[in-house]
């Protein structure tokens, strides 16, 4: 018989203890060249013994793994489910209308947002909530719903924040409204309605008389890739040009430019007279 303790023993002892522990024999036993073969029979029963005792532990230990695997898989579905529901509640409320365009009940659109919070439907419900809002010309509901998903940080964000500034320019316009189309542009995720808030802003400036600034954006939008951005910036340039000819004229330069180059220097001093 060998002397000291097999590997596949101390193997089995390990693979029973629990996690972050392990079995290391006595290095008296190791290294007992003389180990009687009937100490080495008591070990080997010391650690079945002991495997015995300790193996409720381990698996508990394997028990409580399936355990957090299984509220893992449980929560995921829970999940799922939960995102299902959602758009199971908002479909029942939109496909009533089939259609972009077509009216839908504000007040059920705010109960599936509220009733599936943290879903992504329920952000859909929210913006589709404040456009009918905003169609019914109830602007102050209509922003209150529009800005619970500015938080968003996708374009659905962006679409919130358009809706925000639609609704402050139908209530009061001005640098209020420039500024909140300004914040539509400056989203990172505001491509998709970028266009619409610079043409929005280019109608404030021209309400405001600020027509030079109005006709730079016309100018600018009239080249976007989207079409209807585009030709809708180029009929507001032509109604624009039409009401004040002047613009298309090149814009004077600054005063104190035109005062510069009018500016007479002094006069040349008198030329001497003979004998003086």
């Amino acid at each position: 018989m060998g002397h000291g303790i097999r590997p596949e023993v101390i193997a089995a002892a390990n693979s029973a203890l629990p996690f972050g522990t392990s079995f290391s024999p006595c290095p008296l036993y190791m290294n007992n060249a003389h180990l009687e073969p009937e100490k080495e029979s008591s070990l080997q029963i010391d650690l079945l013994a002991w495997y015995e005792v300790n193996k409720r532990n381990v698996f508990a230990g394997i028990g409580l793994i399936v355990v957090v695997i299984g509220a893992t898989m449980i929560y995921r579905h829970m999940q799922e489910a939960k995102v299902r529901d959602a758009s199971s509640a908002l479909l029942a409320v939109v496909q009533p209308g089939r259609g972009e365009e077509a009216k839908l009940d504000a007040a059920k659109l705010v109960a599936v947002a509220q009733q599936h919070a943290g879903a992504p439907a329920a952000v859909h419900a929210t913006l589709l909530a404040g456009r009918e809002l905003f169609a019914a010309g109830k602007f102050a509901e209509a922003r209150a719903q529009f800005e619970k998903a500015t938080s968003e940080r996708n374009v659905l964000g962006a679409i919130a924040l358009y809706g925000v500034a639609t609704c402050v320019d139908a209530e009061k316009g001005g640098a209020e409204a420039i500024a909140a189309y300004q914040s539509v542009i400056s989203h990172p995720a505001g491509a998709l309605v970028s266009g619409q808030a610079r043409l929005g802003k280019a109608r404030i400036h021209e309400s405001l008389n600020q027509h030079r600034e109005a006709l730079a954006l016309y100018d600018e939008l009239g080249k976007d890739k989207d079409r209807d951005v585009a030709g809708n910036a180029l009929r507001a340039r032509a109604s624009l040009v039409k009401a004040h000819p002047e613009l298309d004229k090149p814009a004077a330069p600054p005063a104190a430019s035109l005062t510069n180059a009018l500016k007479v220097g002094p006069a040349p001093a008198p030329a001497a007279k003979p004998g003086q």
